[in-house]
């Protein structure tokens, strides 16, 4: 599975993207850290409508990230 280091490449390539609008990253090892650099990557992405990051053990601080990024965005988001 994608790894925290996979996360934050994963998170590098969103910042400039522009196609891609639905992203499933379930179940894998994002963790708080990977999470965080999706996140930022979130606040900056327009075209990205669906994400999928259940099952990443990223915690209560990861998920905290992503709220926080996703409160002015567009995306549909699924955590489990």
């Amino acid at each position: 599975g994608i790894s925290v280091k996979g996360g934050q490449s994963l998170a590098n390539a969103l910042q400039n993207n522009t196609t891609l609008t639905t992203l499933d990253l379930g179940s894998n090892w994002i963790g708080t850290e990977g999470a965080q650099h999706v996140a930022n990557a979130l606040q900056n992405n327009k075209t990205l409508t669906i994400l999928d990051l259940g099952d990443n053990k990223m915690g209560d601080e990861g998920a905290r990230f992503l709220a926080y990024a996703l409160q002015n965005n567009k995306v549909s988001h699924t955590f489990e």
